[in-house]
């Protein structure tokens, strides 16, 4: 399973031929894909579809997200891997006849997904052609986008936390225009974090100050920026996180009022740093704090740079 989450993270980027040896090539069969259409997405359930699509199928790993363009609207695509991956995650879904199955539960129409005997890369490739670029759009008068970061203690082990983290978010009526699987460089770490760098130096002083930066930036990269070389500084992290952009009037506001605050001590029940974290720095996920800093965060995670088409080619290519 490690090998899924190394190939998406370094195969899309220059540092790829440095990393994609033959003990991380990926066979076709381990990727399948499942499709949550336009009104499910609207009704918010893209959470209890990724979790459900992990646990019943014994811990698929998710591995690329990103939304397409379909006849009815926006619908958002999940790539999986693992061994079977089609016939487990066809299984899974099933039909409206299967009783319990996902597609019986949410209905007609809710869901697509591979079958057995598919050409993965082919259904992809067509994917690619209707990818969605929402974020090259400007936002509309009176309306917000929110950055949302699934952190990494999210992914620890398969399970239903980080559906369950979005789950929430969904409270709030909004709907994400991008999705993206991240593995966080340190180079983004550092600058994604900068401006906590002053504050914690304010607070504890240079030297415990910049350990406790430290501590973040490796957290969400999986790396140290003092014990990385500087030249490996923009190599793809270890550490993954799924990215969400929302969008709507008063996105930061509401998106943060179901987040809760940093400290899940003094979160309020029910928010996701009180359901889920455990410290102010493992408190499950991050979410932007105002409109001029969501932009500035969209562009440090490269919201926008998610090509399927570059993440089929590499797929290929390592088979």
């Amino acid at each position: 399973m490690a090998r899924c989450s190394l190939l998406t993270g370094l195969a899309l980027n220059k540092f790829a031929g440095q990393f994609l040896g033959n003990f991380l090539k990926i066979r076709h069969s381990h990727l399948s894909w499942l499709l949550v259409s336009p009104d499910a997405l609207r009704r918010g359930w893209l959470g209890w579809v990724l979790s459900g699509a992990v646990t019943r199928t014994g811990g698929l790993e998710i591995v690329w997200a990103g939304l397409v363009d379909e006849l009815a609207g926006r619908a958002a695509l999940l790539v999986f891997c693992g061994e079977d991956a089609v016939a487990k995650l066809s299984a899974a879904v099933g039909s409206v006849r299967d009783a319990g199955s996902l597609a019986a539960m949410l209905g007609e129409g809710m869901l697509s997904v591979a079958e057995p005997g598919a050409d993965v890369l082919a259904d992809l490739e067509k994917f690619a052609a209707a990818q969605n670029g929402a974020l090259s759009l400007p936002v509309a008068a009176g309306i917000e986008r929110s950055l949302v970061l699934v952190k990494p203690d999210n992914f620890h082990f398969p399970g239903t936390r980080p559906g369950a983290v979005i789950d929430v978010f969904a409270r709030t009526g909004l709907v994400p225009v991008a999705l993206k699987v991240h593995y966080m460089s340190v180079a983004q770490g550092m600058d994604f974090y900068g401006p906590v760098l002053d504050a914690l130096t304010e607070r504890f002083g240079p030297e415990k100050g910049r350990d406790h930066w430290e501590n973040i930036v490796e957290f969400m990269s999986g790396s140290r920026p003092s014990a990385v070389p500087e030249s490996d500084h923009a190599r793809p992290g270890t550490r993954k996180i799924l990215a969400l952009v929302f969008e709507g009037p008063d996105a930061i506001g509401k998106i943060r009022a179901v987040l809760g605050p940093t400290d899940p001590a003094k979160a309020p029940p029910g928010t996701i740093r009180k359901e889920f974290g455990t410290s102010m720095m493992i408190n499950a996920a991050h979410a932007s704090d105002a409109p001029e800093n969501a932009a500035r965060e969209i562009g440090i995670v490269q919201v926008a740079d998610n090509s399927l088409k570059r993440f089929v080619e590499s797929a290929a290519s390592s088979a």
